[in-house]
């Protein structure tokens, strides 16, 4: 595996020896951008992230005025992709248009990358996954504060499922903790894939599920929701945040914890030397997203439409990053 990663991101070090010689050299910057503009997607063709640049690019192509192209560089859950473009010029002519959460703090942690968070400055994610709090719709809990008091009056009894490693699991604990619920005190019980979590809770096997919100639709008749761990309650889920809930009850909020966020970032470097140039592209993909019939077209593909804006998005970033770090041990 090592070898073959090693040669991976070989390619990807060629491919960009290649860009760097043969790439367009920016202008000054009020005629930018005078060349084209990739986005560089960190997985393959066809998924959600790829779906989500290819449908943006023609709509930055229209705004800007140069051809957009999208430009795949898989491996390494994501790695390979960020290792790429963070060897591109900083010069405008490349965005990461990508899941960038949680892959880009897991990559760093996992690959000991040469780049750092710091090397990235984040302009927005439009296709954020939250996780929703569900009990089997059978049980007495009407409220997450409910379901934990219950888990301390009854340890050992209640049964949450999650996908190992997934923003689920990371979820209920940081929830436990808000709660002061003593880590045994409810069963933790791990499936292969999202949907046997679901299954299992629909069925009975255990008493609540932390999971995906828009994957848990189709059985949305036999869960109730508690919560959900994003920003803003969702529109398909009558429950509120997590933090909205802990705040109810005087207890201290946690980070949000989003599953993959999907939008774009440029260089640190482009945004430094370039600050009016970044604010473009900002303003650009704002407008964008303003665009009532963009938005509706969207959401006939099962896209997301929405605006977080730097500020709210690095920082979300950031606070994710330390939670999965601080969970990535062992004994986590």
């Amino acid at each position: 595996m090592k070898n073959r990663m090693t040669q991976v991101i070989a390619g990807a070090t060629f491919a960009v020896g290649v860009a760097v010689a043969t790439g367009p050299a920016f202008a000054q910057d009020a005629d930018w951008p005078t060349s084209q503009i990739n986005l560089v997607v960190t997985f393959g063709p066809g998924g959600s992230a790829d779906r989500t640049a290819r449908a943006l690019a023609p709509e930055l192509q229209e705004e800007l005025g140069v051809p957009v192209n999208v430009i795949n560089q898989d491996g390494g859950g994501g790695h390979v992709g960020f290792t790429y473009f963070t060897n591109m010029p900083a010069d405008g002519s490349h965005f990461l248009l990508t899941s960038l959460n949680p892959y880009l703090a897991n990559a760093i942690q996992d690959f000991d990358a040469d780049y750092s968070l710091s090397d990235f400055a984040f302009i927005n994610t439009q296709w954020n996954d939250s996780d929703v709090f569900a009990v089997n719709a059978d049980t007495p809990y009407e409220t997450l504060s409910g379901f934990m008091e219950a888990a301390k009056e009854n340890p050992g009894e209640l049964r949450v499922s999650v996908v190992p490693g997934s923003t689920g699991e990371i979820n209920i604990k940081l929830a436990m903790e808000a709660f002061d619920v003593p880590s045994d005190a409810i069963n933790i019980v791990t499936y292969e894939s999202g949907g046997a979590a679901r299954t299992a809770v629909a069925g009975g096997q255990v008493d609540m599920t932390v999971i995906s919100a828009d994957g848990t639709i189709p059985i949305a008749e036999q869960v109730r929701p508690l919560a959900v761990a994003s920003t803003a309650p969702l529109p398909d889920w009558e429950a509120p945040t997590l933090n909205t809930v802990l705040q109810e009850n005087d207890l201290e909020t946690v980070p949000v914890l989003l599953g993959s966020m999907r939008g774009m970032a440029a260089h640190a470097e482009f945004k430094e030397d370039h600050p009016d140039l970044y604010e473009r592209m900002v303003e650009t993909y704002r407008t964008i997203l303003e665009d009532e019939e963009f938005v509706a077209s969207l959401e006939t593909q099962d896209i997301g439409a929405e605006w977080l804006g730097p500020e709210e998005t690095t920082k979300i970033i950031e606070e994710n990053a330390e939670v999965l770090e601080r969970f990535s041990g062992p004994d986590s």
